[in-house]
């Protein structure tokens, strides 16, 4: 009787655990991110105090060297190649398509606007900037 007891409590903790381990949610912004995305464009809004458009940029990228790569590490490590210069730093995401990434030299405050499997598009605001600037991302798989 213990025997079958024993038996029957480890097989219930054997089923608990392997259906406790869930997959990761393929379809979260962490999981999409993730990789290497080509830069095929950057542009770059400065606003005014009352909120207008102060200047614009828009700066073209060779797709075939210049990246953005979110990292599936334990920090969400990132890299950034841009015309030969290379960043790094890291990563966050939010609920939703909201996601952040901190480089040393700044702190992008992200919304997601287009994301699926071969394109990515997205707008940072630099944390804390005065007078406010926009970067928008086009990336490209």
């Amino acid at each position: 009787m213990k025997k079958k007891l024993t038996t029957a409590v480890l097989f219930l903790l054997l089923v608990t655990g392997i259906t406790a381990c869930k997959k990761q949610d393929s379809n979260t912004t962490i999981v999409k991110i993730g990789g290497k995305w080509q830069v095929t464009k950057i542009e770059t809004k400065v606003y005014d105090a009352n909120g207008g458009i102060a200047s614009s940029n828009t700066v073209e990228y060779n797709p075939s060297s210049d990246y953005l790569d979110f990292k599936s590490t334990e920090n969400n490590d990132f890299e950034m190649s841009l015309a030969g210069t290379i960043s790094s730093g890291n990563y966050v995401t939010f609920v939703g398509t909201a996601f952040n990434i901190k480089l040393a030299s700044k702190l992008l405050v992200c919304s997601t606007d287009v994301l699926n499997d071969n394109t990515f598009q997205f707008t940072a605001t630099v944390d804390q900037s005065n007078p406010k600037v926009t970067e928008t991302y086009y990336l490209k798989r």
